[in-house]
C-alpha cells in the first residue's frame, strides 16, 4: 500500500537534518543530539519506552532547558504523525519524563502537533489544526503564541517554550525552503538556539528535501547519523510488532 503521505521519507530526513543545520547556524547545542536519541529510541520501541529513554539521558532536558525539550518532543510528531493520541502521549512524558513541567509538556505537544500536520498541510491549515486540537487544554498565553508574529514586527526570542515556538512559525511564515527557513530564524534577536532547531524540524516536514542541494547536505554536521535515524523511523512495522 503507498504511504499515506507525500513523500513522508524525505520530510523525515529533512526535519532531522534540518534540526542539525539549525544548530549549527545558532552556533550553539541546542538539544539535537537528545532529539535523534528520542527518535532512535521510539524507531526501537514503536513509541516512547521510559526505560529505553533513561537509559540514553533522556531523564534530563539538553542545555537550553525547556525549550530544549519542546525541540526534543518534534521526534513524536515526525515519528508517527498520522497517529494523534500517540503523538500527544509519548509528547507529554518525553518531557515529564526528564523534569519538565506541565506548561513545558502542552507547548510540547502543540510543537510536536504541528511537526505531525506540516507534513500533510500547509502552515495556515496546520495552525488551524493545531488551534483546534489544543482548545480546551492550552492556556491562552500559548494560543496566542500560535500565531506568526506581522512581517513589520522584528522578532526577539526570549528562549522560554512559547515564544520559542511562536518564532520558528514566524520563520516558516516568512519563507519557503528549509534553508532558507532556518537562515531567517538564525536572524532574529534574543535566545533563538533552540528556535532555530525547531525551525529546522518544521520546515524540513513542511517542504522536504526542496532547496536542499548536496552543497548544503554536505555541510549538515551529524548528517550520517540523522539519516540513518530518520531511515529506521520510516522502515514498516515489522510483523507481530
Amino acid at each position: 500500500m503507498p504511504p499515506a503521505i507525500e513523500l513522508l521519507p524525505d520530510r523525515v530526513t529533512a526535519a532531522l537534518l534540518g534540526a542539525a543545520a539549525g544548530e549549527a547556524l545558532a552556533g550553539a547545542a541546542a538539544g539535537t543530539r537528545q532529539l535523534l536519541d528520542l527518535a532512535e529510541s521510539i524507531a526501537a520501541h514503536g513509541g516512547l519506552d521510559e526505560a529505553d529513554a533513561l537509559g540514553r539521558g533522556l531523564g534530563s532536558p539538553p542545555a537550553t532547558g525547556a525549550a530544549g525539550l519542546v525541540l526534543r518532543a518534534t521526534a513524536c510528531g515526525i515519528a508517527s504523525p498520522l497517529d494523534r493520541p500517540r503523538l500527544r502521549r509519548d509528547a507529554h512524558r518525553s518531557v515529564r519524563l526528564a523534569g519538565g513541567d506541565e506548561g513545558t509538556a502542552i507547548t510540547a505537544i502543540a510543537a510536536a502537533v504541528l511537526a505531525a500536520d506540516l507534513c500533510r498541510f500547509d502552515l495556515d491549515l496546520s495552525l488551524v489544526r493545531l488551534r483546534q486540537t489544543l482548545l480546551e487544554e492550552a492556556p491562552l498565553a500559548l494560543h496566542a503564541r500560535l500565531v506568526a508574529l506581522d512581517r513589520d514586527t522584528a522578532p526577539l526570542c526570549s528562549g522560554d517554550p512559547g515564544s520559542t515556538l511562536q518564532v520558528a512559525i514566524t520563520a516558516l511564515d516568512r519563507t519557503l525552503t528549509l534553508p532558507e527557513a532556518i537562515e531567517e530564524a538564525a536572524g532574529y534577536g534574543g535566545d533563538i538556539t533552540a528556535a532555530v532547531a525547531l525551525t529546522g524540524v518544521l520546515a524540513g516536514a513542511r517542504s522536504a528535501l526542496e532547496g536542499c542541494d548536496e552543497e548544503w547536505l554536505a555541510a549538515v554536521p551529524a548528517r550520517a547519523r540523522a539519516e540513518a535515524v530518520a531511515a529506521l523511523l520510516s522502515e514498516p512495522p515489522r510483523a507481530g510488532d
